[in-house]
């Protein structure tokens, strides 16, 4: 790191409020806010903050005298790690931070590996270790990395291409009665084959990861002739609740079924005393954002999808968010 001074952030605390005191040509200054990225070739780079007045920002990390947190608001790092005791892949190892997951190929966030924080080695030294373990599962080398990030760059480098751009929302729980949403506490065979039966729900997913959690809870809607036309679920970490499996049928949108999901997902977790719900949600899905901006959840990162690939070509991939 080529800051002097006290340097008590990195790329984990993006979300989070902080003070960073800097050197310009004029001096120095001091700029306070939330730290909305960390972009360059780790451990260097530019961070970019959003000060009071929702203005930006940038400062060069080399020129940072002294930074660091001001309120323990949850950060991307802290996301990422209780968002999975939600979604548990069936096996995962650590490189540092970084975290490889993988779960038989059916869904990118279960089978892809984590990038926030620091690696255990070099940028590009895990990298190469992240290619070849998937390999050795016979499966896509994908990670998943806040954007813009800290090892953007080395991506690039390493023939990582983006395939798909997501955010994590996050919002308060809210206590709310929908008397017309049925809540399970197991994975029946009907709720089961109604998100398998969904168009939108690529790649597949297995009963293994839906029940996965310490605590989760299966929401749906049924139509006059008990067919289920609404699904969604939610699961609890010791920390953080995260939605995810919202679907509605295409013959029932625009009803404000989606919206009674959410918030009776989010009431059953409000009743267990958690006070933070999030969900990933792909940013093209412009309707999805929306509501989800109606009922209170803000944006708290981007993040994207990187595909190992020797030649350079757009991939789809699905999120699972």
């Amino acid at each position: 790191m080529t800051t002097i001074g006290r340097l008590r952030i990195s790329p984990s605390d993006v979300g989070r409020r902080v003070s960073v005191r800097y050197l310009t040509e004029e001096g120095l200054t001091d700029v306070l806010g939330q730290l909305v990225s960390w972009s360059g070739d780790w451990p260097v780079g530019i961070i970019k903050i959003r000060k009071k007045d929702d203005s930006f920002q940038d400062v060069i990390s080399g020129k940072i005298i002294a930074a660091k947190v001001v309120e323990p608001e949850i950060g991307c790092l802290d996301l990422q790690r209780d968002s999975e005791g939600t979604w548990v892949p069936l096996e995962t190892e650590s490189l540092g931070d970084w975290v490889l997951r993988f779960s038989g190929n059916e869904s990118a966030r279960a089978n892809s590996c984590r990038l926030d924080g620091r690696p255990e080695n070099s940028a590009d030294e895990s990298l190469l270790k992240i290619i070849d373990w998937y390999k050795t599962k016979k499966a896509a080398a994908i990670v998943q990395s806040p954007k813009p990030g800290a090892f953007d760059e080395a991506l690039a480098r390493n023939n990582f291409v983006e395939v798909a751009h997501a955010l994590y929302m996050i919002a308060n729980t809210v206590e709310s009665n929908q008397a017309q949403v049925i809540i399970e506490s197991e994975l029946s065979s009907k709720w089961f084959d109604a998100v398998m039966a969904a168009e939108t729900k690529s790649p597949r997913l297995s009963k293994e990861l839906l029940v996965s959690g310490s605590f989760v809870r299966f929401a749906s809607i049924v139509d006059e002739k008990n067919k289920i036309i609404a699904t969604g679920r939610v699961s609890a970490s010791q920390e953080l609740a995260m939605v995810t499996t919202v679907w509605v049928d295409e013959n029932h949108r625009s009803k404000g079924l989606a919206k009674s999901i959410m918030l009776a997902l989010s009431n059953e977790v409000f009743k267990i005393g958690h006070k933070i719900i999030a969900l990933q949600v792909l940013k093209s899905n412009l309707p999805a954002v929306g509501l989800y901006e109606s009922l209170g959840y803000q944006i708290h990162h981007d993040y994207a999808y990187y595909r190992y690939t020797k030649v350079k070509q757009t991939i789809e991939v699905g999120c699972s968010c």
